[in-house]
């Protein structure tokens, strides 16, 4: 598996907790590692995701961290 350096990741979600964007963070980190085939370079990325909201009424983290890999994946291409 390649290695994967992210230098900054900066995520705007109100709502989440510390422990929560934590959460969401690792698992961001966890499914690129995953998702990645091939090495790349990519000195800056942005994307924008709709906010998937759970029962509770705050962004479901491992929901969310899903959609942002997707729309990551989708700009790497």
């Amino acid at each position: 598996m390649d290695d994967i350096s992210i230098d900054r990741l900066i995520l705007e979600i109100p709502g989440l907790t510390a422990d929560q964007g934590m959460e969401l963070a690792r698992a961001v980190g966890a499914q690129l590692a995953a998702s990645m085939s091939g090495g790349g370079e990519f000195p800056v990325l942005s994307v924008t995701v709709e906010a998937l909201q759970s029962g509770t009424g705050a962004p479901d983290p491992g929901r969310l961290a899903t959609a942002i890999v997707s729309a990551l994946l989708r700009r790497m291409e």
